[in-house]
């Protein structure tokens, strides 16, 4: 079964922080985990409740970020 589709912002920023890793670009993983923080604050506006049921992805990201920086 496919992957369903990405639809927030925050699901786009995410991924493309994955490639940054992978690819090893260390510097761009960084400045796209600040641009994560960023649109997971502003998704939803005002008396919005986030749907979003699992937070580990996001955490995840900071871990992988720093074992890489540790890495090089």
């Amino acid at each position: 079964m496919a992957d369903p589709p990405m639809r927030r912002l925050s699901d786009k920023v995410l991924a493309a922080f994955n490639q940054a890793c992978d690819q090893g670009f260390i510097d761009i993983a960084e400045m796209l985990l600040r641009t994560l923080e960023l649109a997971l604050t502003r998704e939803g506006g005002a008396n919005s409740a986030d749907k979003r049921t699992e937070l580990g992805a996001v955490i995840d990201a900071y871990s992988r970020l720093l074992t890489l920086k540790n890495q090089s």
